[in-house]
C-alpha cells in the first residue's frame, strides 16, 4: 500500500572498467522496481555480478570500439538522449535485466509474495535473462536468433 513516503534507495556508485558506464545502485533499484525491502548488499552483489558477466560477453565489442579510437562507450556515435547514447542504454538494459533475474529468488522469500506478487515467478526470470541475451546479441552485431546447419 502506498504510504506517501518516498522510497529510500541506496545511492551507491558502481565504478566500472573505464569503457562501460559507471552505474548506481539507486538507479538500478528505481528503474527495475527492485523492492526497497530487499537487502541493499544483496542487490549490490547482484549488480556487480551482472556487470562482470555482461562485460565478459562484450569484451570483443569493447575491443572493437577501442581499436576504432573510442575511449568509452559514451563516445561511440549513435542516437543520444540525456546523458546516454544508444550503446550505454543497451549496456544498462542488459546489466539491469541480468541483475534483476539474479534477484528473483529474493522476491520469493517469506513475506515478500504478498507485498510483491508476481515478481518471484520463473517465467519472469527467464524473460529477464532473454531480454539481456537479446540486447547482448545486438551489441555483438548478431541477430535475435542464429540458425546453423548441422
Amino acid at each position: 500500500m502506498f504510504s506517501g513516503k518516498p522510497i529510500d534507495y541506496q545511492d551507491e556508485p558502481l565504478t566500472n572498467d573505464g569503457f562501460w558506464p559507471d552505474l548506481n545502485l539507486a538507479d538500478f533499484q528505481r528503474s527495475r522496481s527492485i523492492p526497497a525491502d530487499v537487502d541493499a548488499e544483496t542487490v549490490g552483489e547482484a549488480l556487480l555480478a551482472a556487470v562482470a558477466e555482461v562485460n565478459g560477453q562484450l569484451a570483443t565489442v569493447q575491443d572493437k570500439y577501442k581499436a576504432a579510437g573510442y575511449a568509452g562507450a559514451i563516445d561511440v556515435p549513435g542516437a543520444r538522449m540525456g546523458g546516454s547514447n544508444q550503446l550505454t542504454a543497451q549496456y544498462k538494459k542488459a546489466v539491469y535485466a541480468r541483475a534483476k533475474a539474479d534477484l528473483m529468488g529474493e522476491f520469493a522469500t517469506v513475506g515478500r509474495r504478498e507485498s510483491h506478487p508476481g515478481q518471484e515467478g520463473d517465467d519472469t526470470r527467464k524473460g529477464l535473462l532473454a531480454e539481456a541475451a537479446t540486447v547482448i546479441r545486438q551489441m555483438n552485431g548478431l541477430r535475435r536468433a542464429t540458425v546453423r546447419q548441422v
